[in-house]
């Protein structure tokens, strides 16, 4: 029983870690199956990995301790990020926060079944504690180095100075293998748990860093370039840059005036509406005519699907979705010219400009009486 619990936790805590971290992905850009797939090449990367570790020491040029510190940190994460070459190389890739979440997934992929021959192959009565340990440690570095390389090939992906994205990649593969060396190290040195724990803590942070910092970017790119050549308002554009407040400014109102039915349409309509303007940003950075095409095809695609949703939501529905968010701007420069004739520092006299006025009148009086 102490066996099947332990398989049970090193399989699914991981899995669970990944679906959290994809719940900061606001426009749904990272799709639901490339994420199952990653899982299913990093468990491939860890197969092709244990052959590779296995025969280097079989042929006596390493030592098993060597392999550890060394030699694994540097093949794991290369079989690792072999799907996300493919992956960031498609045309429906978009950027960061896709490279981040499906790099977090290769490395789950590659340390659920890692930690299931660790768990068969120790004591029963150690089984729990060392699954609940590499659950927080060894799967985090592991999901960590992938999903940092991920990131920095999707950073190459989105830039426009190609070499400068080179320089990305570079790093992010080094950061990434010595990040899985170190830690590597400690542990086979025998460092503290709790050590270990944090080390696999940080390597979480850091994608949680990545994923944020690319949303930030994705929401910019969606303001600059969502607008009336795809035939979408300023208002539906506020709301897609604003998607993260969506539930407590527009869906709330919404279904308590048009039922829950139309819900899933309206968020897939933002969804749909912040991936074309993300792809739009994509295009200035994607120097291949054939691969502008194959870009071009797909915002088209995303235009159609636009279409389609706008007319499933309706007419007076879709009126309310862009009277919410112009009503927000109305209000916010009604509240700043509130506050503005309020301090007195309208055309009406008062506020800063008076203080202005009387200042000159005091300089001026102390020039003609010195």
């Amino acid at each position: 029983m102490t066996l099947a619990v332990s398989i049970v936790i090193a399989l699914i805590v991981p899995v669970i870690f990944l679906f959290l971290l994809r719940r900061l992905d606001l426009h749904k850009t990272a799709k639901f199956k490339k994420n199952i797939a990653t899982l299913g090449c990093g468990a491939l990367a860890y197969l092709l990995a244990v052959q590779v570790n296995r025969a280097v020491a079989n042929s006596g040029l390493l030592t098993w301790t060597e392999i550890i510190r060394y030699m694994a940190p540097f093949g794991e994460e290369i079989f690792k990020s072999l799907i996300l070459i493919r992956l960031v190389n498609r045309a429906d890739f978009n950027y960061i926060v896709d490279g981040a979440l499906y790099g977090f997934g290769a490395g789950i992929g590659f340390a659920v079944f890692e930690n299931v021959e660790y768990v068969r192959g120790t004591e029963i009565e150690r089984a729990l504690f060392l699954a609940v340990a590499r659950v927080f440690s060894t799967n985090l570095v592991h999901a960590a180095g992938s999903g940092l390389i991920g990131a920095a090939l999707a950073f190459h992906r989105g830039m426009k100075d190609k070499r400068l994205g080179a320089y990305a990649i570079l790093g992010g593969y080094a950061i990434a293998i010595v990040f899985h060396g170190v830690f590597n190290t400690m542990v086979n040195a025998g460092t503290f748990l709790a050590v270990a724990i944090g080390y696999g803590m940080i390597g979480a942070a850091l994608i949680w860093y990545f994923i944020r910092r690319g949303m930030d970017e994705q929401r910019e790119w969606v303001g600059e370039k969502l607008g009336m050549q795809d035939r979408v308002t300023k208002e539906e554009t506020r709301a897609v840059t604003g998607i993260g407040k969506m539930m407590e400014t527009l869906i709330a109102p919404f279904e308590e005036r048009f039922g829950g039915e139309k819900v899933p349409l309206v968020r897939e309509l933002l969804y749909t509406q912040a991936e074309m303007g993300i792809k739009r940003k994509l295009l200035e950075a994607t120097p291949s005519p054939a691969r502008k095409k194959e870009v071009e095809d797909i915002i088209q695609g995303l235009y159609e699907t636009m279409e389609s949703l706008r007319k499933r939501i309706g007419v007076y529905p879709m009126m309310f979705i862009r009277e919410v968010y112009l009503a927000q701007s109305v209000n916010a420069w009604s509240v700043l010219n509130a506050r503005i004739a309020e301090s007195g520092a309208g055309q009406k006299g008062g506020g800063v400009w008076d203080l202005a006025g009387r200042r000159i009148e005091e300089s001026k009086a102390g020039e003609e009486n010195p």
